[in-house]
């Protein structure tokens, strides 16, 4: 994967979490239960396991490989939609 593709990603990743935190720390519920964040951090970590081999800082057998499910994604992507609607 590009390493533009990658940034994109962690970004979104980031955006997504950041803002359920705000609504935990306001009150006002949360967006991601527990196990769907760390679902979230896991795709984190294998997407910055990628950065780290194409910067040689890790071999690509040390490469770890993870992709939210399915029905996350698309609460992810239903969040990231309302977001830039409401330019968060």
């Amino acid at each position: 994967m590009p390493i533009n593709r990658i940034n994109n990603r962690l970004e979104d990743l980031f955006t997504v979490l950041f803002y359920c935190t705000c609504l935990q720390d306001s009150g006002r519920g949360v967006l991601f239960k527990p196990n769907e964040r760390i679902c979230i951090n896991q795709e984190r970590g294998a997407l910055l396991t990628q950065l780290a081999c194409l910067n040689d800082e890790i071999t690509a057998l040390d490469v770890r490989t993870y992709k939210v499910p399915p029905q996350l994604e698309l609460k992810i992507r239903f969040a990231l939609e309302k977001l830039e609607e409401t330019n968060f």
